[in-house]
């Protein structure tokens, strides 16, 4: 556990030891892990619209899933794991100056289990839509890394927690008979 703990924290300065090399990258610093999550927003439900405008409800049943297992995932998972579990961001547990803030506790990264749920569901049923979110997660939370706010831990139990939660919801969902048609052949068998 210590071993695990010190490799945590070796990552984290490695990663965070980018900020304050320039101010281009401290301004892509920012860029990503405050306002990217915008723009992959925005194309995902721009996606969503396409989608239901070529293939109709059930596309958008797809994309309607994938969204609300992000937010299962996000507001949830995390915020029951946060409730019990209090781990202080590293900027504050190591007196750091910081180009990101947050102040709910650091474990998991609710970007990355909000952005890797999504990314996990639009996969099911867009592949290249998923591999875009799944890239964009691991930039957002590799982002919240250099700016302060997140050790690599923080990361990866985000993505892990977040693919999970999407899986188990796309498998109960295919027990419900307002998503089996949808799903039917449209996303890859979850079992």
């Amino acid at each position: 556990m210590a071993l695990a703990m010190n490799l945590d924290h070796w990552l984290f300065l490695q990663f965070y030891s980018l900020a304050g090399l320039s101010k281009a990258l401290d301004s892509l610093i920012v860029f990503l892990g405050e306002y990217w999550l915008y723009f992959v927003l925005a194309l995902f439900v721009l996606c969503a619209y396409w989608d239901y405008r070529r293939k109709g409800l059930n596309s958008l049943k797809l994309y309607g899933l994938a969204f609300l297992s992000s937010l299962v995932a996000r507001f949830g998972v995390a915020e029951l794991i946060r409730i019990f579990y209090h781990r202080l961001r590293p900027f504050v547990a190591l007196g750091l100056p910081h180009l990101l803030s947050d102040n709910s506790y650091s474990f998991p990264s609710g970007h990355t289990i909000f952005l890797f749920a999504l990314a996990t569901g639009a996969y099911l049923f867009n592949p290249r839509l998923g591999i875009f979110l799944y890239c964009s997660g691991l930039l957002i939370g590799l982002a919240r890394i250099c700016g302060g706010v997140h050790y690599p831990s923080d990361i990866l139990g985000g993505m892990i927690l977040g693919t999970l939660t999407t899986l188990l919801i796309f498998y109960l969902a295919q027990r419900i008979p307002y998503f089996q048609k949808a799903l039917r052949g449209k996303s890859r068998e979850i079992s």
